[in-house]
């Protein structure tokens, strides 16, 4: 299993973070799945790469959703 992370914008309330849960675990392959909208940030497991399916279910809930990067290159210069 692989971890794969996402921003999220627009949650604002437990509700948004349950919304986005839900659509997260809607995608095949998904598991362990966790939301902090306080850091507006979805986590989760998959054995195949899971984005597209992720950022399309999660964004036509309302919340658009991105891949999170920027941590590797600020630490590596990837």
């Amino acid at each position: 299993m692989e971890h794969y992370k996402f921003t999220v914008e627009k949650m604002t309330c437990d509700g948004c973070a349950a919304k986005v849960k839900a659509a997260a675990e809607a995608v095949g392959g998904v598991q362990n799945v966790v939301v902090d909208r306080k850091k507006k940030l979805l986590t989760l497991e998959a054995s195949d790469d899971p984005s597209s399916q992720v950022i399309e279910s999660v964004s036509a809930t309302g919340y658009p959703t991105q891949v999170k990067t920027g941590v590797l290159k600020k630490l590596f210069g990837a």
